[in-house]
């Protein structure tokens, strides 16, 4: 392939880039890709093209505006199929994907898990002292399971709101997404289990040390992961 024939794709697809300027990157690469391959495979074809068929291949995926209109429409570009699409291009991208998603998704986690802590947390105070006729004492722990449970159905809608959020945004990549997803339950059972698993090593003091422990690793991993994910999805906001 000559000069002039790399000229041309390479003009072809730097305006389709271009045009997909708006996408996430990882979409406007894959819609670039797929292009790409298109013309490699019709061009192997065709040994020694002319100019005059590389246009022709050219012209079989389309105008760059029309494939570009397709990626922005949310469906494969359709590749050897010209004609008039009928999705223009969004004004707005959709509303899981815009600029404020990331901070009112990040809010929402820290809200959710906060309130968890206050609940879970209460729970290591539930140490009830007796004396038996004897005079001795015994203390026992009353539980953060069933304060997990609790707390898990009082922050719910939180977290359905952030599933359906995160879930339908192209702000995150799919890991990024199962991580933001399982923060909470995560959540949930460190706080709601460290303090039992102390309860049971060492006593009622072991629950104290559970619950301290279950917040160091909520605040300072869940910290890290929500500030993490948050740039992640900024950093993917349509600009």
């Amino acid at each position: 392939m000559n000069n002039t024939h790399s000229r041309l794709i390479e003009g072809y697809l730097e305006d389709l880039a271009r045009r997909l300027a708006s996408l996430p990157p990882e979409d406007r690469m894959e819609v670039l890709d797929g292009v790409r391959e298109h013309i490699d495979t019709a061009l192997a074809d065709r040994p020694g093209p002319s100019e005059e068929e590389v246009r022709a291949v050219l012209a079989e995926v389309g105008p760059s505006e029309e494939v570009a209109r397709e990626a922005y429409a949310g469906r494969p570009a359709v590749v050897g199929v010209a004609g008039p699409m009928s999705a223009p291009y969004p004004d707005r991208p959709p509303l899981a994907s815009r600029d404020w998603v990331p901070v009112f998704v990040a809010v929402v986690q820290v809200v959710s898990v906060f309130a968890s802590a206050v609940v879970i947390g209460g729970s290591s105070a539930w140490v009830v002292t007796s004396t038996d006729s004897s005079g001795a004492s015994t203390s026992s722990f009353g539980g953060s399971i069933v304060a997990a449970t609790a707390a898990a159905a009082l922050v719910a809608p939180l977290w359905i709101a952030l599933v359906l959020f995160v879930g339908n945004s192209r702000l995150w990549n799919g890991r990024e997404k199962l991580a933001h997803i399982l923060l909470l339950p995560v959540v949930l059972a460190l706080m709601g289990l460290l303090p039992e698993l102390g309860n049971a090593l060492v006593g009622v003091n072991g629950v104290y040390a559970g619950s301290w422990a279950a917040l160091a690793l909520v605040v300072l991993g869940g910290g890290w992961l929500v500030v993490r994910l948050t740039r992640a999805g900024l950093g993917r906001v349509r600009r």
